[in-house]
């Protein structure tokens, strides 16, 4: 039957429903008295970063595990042992008894003893459990995902998922639909010609690490400042490495890397990568300001990657003067600097494809992620009537 808030052309967002966009997946789920150790195992076979959690005993979904909540835990985990050191060393045994700490030490899973998983789902409060309807417009979803929410779960019914709608995948829908014979409309098309530096990413502070910045340091700023990469940068800004939650699933495997520094868990993260897959793993991509969303939406694709740093020549950036700021003021750049764009990358115009891509060397000076193409997108395209029945469910 006809919905409000749907077109008559089947090809377009407005009318494309999110079920048409998780057909034939196989849905990767976690019983939730499974322990972090196991879930983040099927994190890694599986490729993926999230997973929902299944509790077989009321036969329901009681939540999500997500990476964000891993590096939550990890941190919290050591501040527990810091504070139980910490009073210990003046005779007490009080510890910090915030809800967050008590969450964090009670509890075990069912076969190894390890913690449950199920007791710090959405512990971090960045991606938890959102369901939709099947009939929910992709229009309807990338609104949810312009607010930062990385994916949400297609419900069949109250107790079964019909697929998990991502990100990327919508991102894919929009990159495809296009390039097909319907093609996007012109507003769409005149947004995916437009350059990165016109749409004003390229002023946007970034969060970088320098590559022998501890783990534990790059994992509080990638808390504090709610984001799910970090730029990895040399004494200039340089662009020499990535940091990502991708990474941080290797850390329940590999514990002993939380002791490292930033370029050692890439590294490690990177081999064990080739490992798996069997071929070597590219660890960083970047564009110029001179980009269009169009080339960014392509790259993206081809390498799977969920956000892209933009980078600019270090000549020009060598011209542009940086302010030094206070760590709790602005996100930090290498010895505490923020980010700073130059005048350079206004003044090419006309720059050919080929001159699209970064170079070795170029220094940072902006990044692009699927959320805020999805943001650009929801911003751009006309807003489909309210419907009482595509609201949004999300398990606190």
């Amino acid at each position: 039957m006809d919905r409000p808030g749907l077109g008559n052309n089947k090809g377009h967002w407005l009318s494309t429903q999110a079920q048409d966009l998780v057909e034939d997946q196989k849905v990767v789920q976690v019983d939730s008295e499974s322990t972090i150790e196991e879930a983040c195992d099927a994190l890694i076979e599986h490729k993926i970063q999230s997973v929902p959690l299944y509790d077989s005993r009321s036969h329901s979904y009681v939540g999500m595990f997500d990476l964000h909540d891993l590096a939550a835990y990890i941190l919290a985990k050591r501040e527990t042992r810091a504070e139980r050191a910490r009073s210990s060393s003046i005779g007490s045994d009080s510890g910090n008894n915030s809800p967050l700490m008590r969450k964090v030490t009670t509890g075990s899973g069912r076969n190894t003893g390890g913690d449950m998983v199920s007791k710090i789902s959405d512990l971090s409060h960045m991606n938890p459990f959102y369901s939709v309807v099947p009939e929910t417009t992709v229009a309807q979803a990338t609104q949810v995902f312009a607010k930062g929410a990385h994916r949400v779960a297609v419900m069949q019914d109250e107790r079964t998922i019909r697929g998990i709608l991502s990100q990327a995948r919508v991102v894919r829908y929009f990159f495809e639909r296009a390039a097909s014979a319907d093609g996007a409309t012109e507003s769409e098309q005149q947004l995916l010609d437009s350059t990165l530096e016109s749409l004003k990413l390229v002023s946007r502070d970034v969060v970088c690490a320098t590559a022998d910045m501890p783990v534990v340091r790059a994992l509080s700023l990638l808390e504090n400042w709610r984001i799910s990469s970090i730029a990895i940068v040399d004494e200039k800004r340089r662009l020499i490495g990535n940091l990502s939650l991708t990474d941080v699933k290797y850390l329940a495997r590999e514990r002993q890397l939380v002791q490292g520094s930033c370029m050692e868990l890439v590294r490690a993260s990177r081999f064990l990568q080739g490992v798996q897959d069997g071929q070597d793993k590219a660890a960083v991509f970047s564009v110029r300001p001179q980009a269009t969303l169009r080339y960014v939406l392509a790259k993206l694709i081809a390498t799977g990657a969920h956000r892209i740093w933009i980078t600019e020549p270090n000549s020009c950036a060598e011209s542009a003067t940086t302010t030094p700021v206070s760590d709790s003021l602005a996100p930090p750049c290498a010895s505490g600097r923020r980010a700073s764009v130059s005048s350079c990358s206004s003044q090419t115009v006309g720059v050919a494809p080929t001159s699209y891509a970064g170079a070795f060397g170029d220094v940072v000076c902006g990044v692009v992620s699927l959320t805020d193409i999805l943001r650009l997108m929801s911003e751009n395209a006309p807003k489909p009537p309210a419907d009482p029945e595509y609201n949004y469910a999300s398990m606190d």
